[in-house]
């Protein structure tokens, strides 16, 4: 197959071995957009039989790296710039929805365990732990907009989450150590905004800091994902 994929000697379970092997080829490019995961080449690969493999690409389409079609296999997730900043501004619109469904209705206890997400999301700073820190982000917005009680627009926006290239977002923050810093203290600044104006009950504040933090994730994407930034400009505008 094409993008050779060096066999594994490590100490880790052998699953969580192949899981992250492929992972990082998928992020750096190694394997490609589109690209078919087949369980034999890889695990011949890999140096491994195929059940780590298979229980891998499970966890790469859990993640969202990859996807499974009916009857052909599992291939790695493919995005153009366009459906991207799609997803973008579809977000923006429903999520900024929910969040003013929310305010009036998010419990005490929902906004102690939102401030505890917070509190913890600040100690997952380092570049080696942006998976917990991207659990810890989208465990924050779902809280919120599960808050809303309206179910179908819950299942909206739940299913818009796990298309999102969230993954991408938190690597690609990762690798540029010198700009992640700035970038995970304007998210939590941005959070901790969206959480004030929750507990102040203000909708229309809580709805805007919505739209402003998904503004500048839009700008983020176009910097770490290589996305125009005349292709975002319709966005910002709403």
């Amino acid at each position: 197959m094409s993008g050779s994929l060096t066999s594994i000697e490590s100490h880790r379970p052998l699953s969580d071995t192949v899981f992250h092997k492929l992972r990082d080829a998928i992020l750096d490019g190694t394997l490609e957009p589109g690209q078919w995961l087949r369980q034999e080449p890889l695990a011949q690969d890999l140096g491994v039989s195929q059940m780590p493999v298979r229980e891998a690409l499970k966890r790469l389409v859990a993640e969202g790296l990859a996807v499974r079609i009916p009857y052909k296999g599992v291939q790695v997730v493919q995005f153009s710039p366009e459906d991207i900043v799609d997803m973008v501004t579809v977000r923006m619109v429903l999520e900024s929805l929910a969040v003013r469904f929310a305010t009036p209705l998010i419990t005490v206890e929902e906004l102690e365990r939102l401030k505890e997400n917070l509190r913890e999301s600040a100690e997952y700073a380092r570049q080696e732990q942006m998976e917990k820190r991207r659990q810890l982000n989208t465990e924050f917005h779902l809280t919120i907009c599960r808050a809303s009680g309206r179910r179908y627009l819950v299942n909206q926006v739940e299913t818009l989450w796990g298309w999102f290239p969230s993954v991408m977002l938190y690597e690609g923050m990762r690798r540029q150590e010198e700009l992640s810093p700035v970038r995970l203290e304007r998210e939590s600044q941005e959070h901790w905004a969206l959480l004030t104006a929750l507990e102040r009950r203000d909708a229309g504040q809580a709805e805007e800091e919505t739209r402003r933090h998904i503004r500048n994730l839009a700008q983020e994407l176009t910097e770490v994902l290589g996305i125009s930034q005349e292709m975002v400009k319709p966005l910002m505008a709403l």
